[in-house]
């Protein structure tokens, strides 16, 4: 009887505390606004996602604060994360949004990286993402077994970015034949390329792919790869690159890459951000990605919805990390 009584004081006392916390936190964002980063212009694909979070996520974080959206583009989102990690501010009130290769930017030794995404306090994603390399399909390349065969221009906006070095990484390691064209500012002046067939494609997010019009609803674009961790639920027939290798070595360094992609869209908060708030927000989030309302206004957009946790998230940072040296040297040349 008399544990019987302990254990029900101990749970009370847990109850109280943890009703106190959620009463301090609630205190806290009544009457303030959350602001969502992101570090990419307004209108891609990144924006996008913030902006259906956004409209969403506020119903769930106690206190039901105002939530907007903010642009800081700039260095490949490099900017924005050393913004959230080093300006701020840190109380609970900034949510970034940054590119999906922060993690692997600071693995590789990136220049400009003044943050640590090991400490950064990861909240979701709403989508893991795959990327892949695509064809118009007015060109004779239709398969990757084609791309090893003949040669296809693709499209790129510069050394140093995924457009650039995935394709050579595969002429590498898998023997295509791509021939890489860069000095494009960004997808839309790529996919006027395309379209004008000055390129015969490129690579791209498959979330992006699907809402560009309805290239791929017609056929007019032709997926020929895949690089993920795992297989678009939509893409079931085409390969993933790391299929195609036979080295060990090989394949760890294809599924190194796919780290980048595995991030789909990941907001983040500062490190220093106070851990009870992180933990509503991260509990928002989680409510904000099964909301009827949030999945139906995805649904039009015709953006994924296919949620990560902020655990999953930081298991991927692990990862990226945690490589072997030598397989991180062969991404990184690749990516020089």
């Amino acid at each position: 009887m008399r544990r019987n009584v302990l254990a029900a004081l101990f749970a009370c006392t847990l109850s109280v505390g943890a009703s106190a916390d959620d009463k301090a936190v609630a205190d806290f964002y009544s009457k303030k606004t959350v602001t969502i980063a992101v570090g990419f212009s307004p209108g891609g694909n990144y924006d996008l996602y913030a902006r259906l979070v956004s409209r969403h996520i506020g119903q769930y974080i106690p206190g039901k604060p105002t939530v907007i959206v903010q642009n800081i583009p700039g260095a490949g989102s490099r900017r924005l994360a050393n913004v959230v990690d080093r300006v701020g501010p840190h109380d609970g009130t900034f949510i970034g949004l940054p590119n999906q290769g922060i993690p692997m930017d600071q693995a590789i030794g990136a220049e400009g990286v003044q943050f640590d995404a090991r400490k950064f306090q990861w909240i979701g994603s709403p989508t893991e993402d795959v990327n892949v390399v695509w064809a118009w399909h007015t060109n004779p390349v239709k398969t990757i077994e084609d791309a090893r065969q003949r040669e296809m221009i693709v499209g790129a906006t510069g050394p140093g970015s995924p457009t650039h070095f995935y394709p050579r990484i595969m002429n590498t390691l898998i023997g295509t034949k791509f021939k890489v064209v860069s000095g494009y500012t960004g997808s839309s002046e790529l996919d006027l390329a395309i379209e004008k067939g000055e390129v015969g494609g490129r690579l791209v997010g498959w979330s992006s792919l699907k809402i560009t019009g309805d290239w791929v609803a017609t056929g007019k674009a032709v997926v020929l790869i895949q690089i993920g961790l795992r297989k678009a639920p939509d893409l079931p027939k085409v390969r993933l690159v790391q299929e195609l290798v036979t080295s060990e070595k090989d394949r760890q360094v294809l599924e190194y890459l796919s780290l980048t992609p595995a991030m789909g869209r990941p907001f983040f908060m500062s490190p220093s951000a106070p851990a009870e708030r992180v933990a509503a927000i991260r509990r928002a989030f989680d409510a904000t990605m099964k909301d009827r309302g949030f999945l139906d206004d995805a649904r039009r957009a015709k953006l994924d919805v296919n949620p990560l946790s902020g655990a999953e998230l930081a298991r991927v940072v692990e990862k990226t990390f945690g490589a072997r040296a030598d397989v991180i040297a062969t991404a990184k040349a690749a990516m020089e």
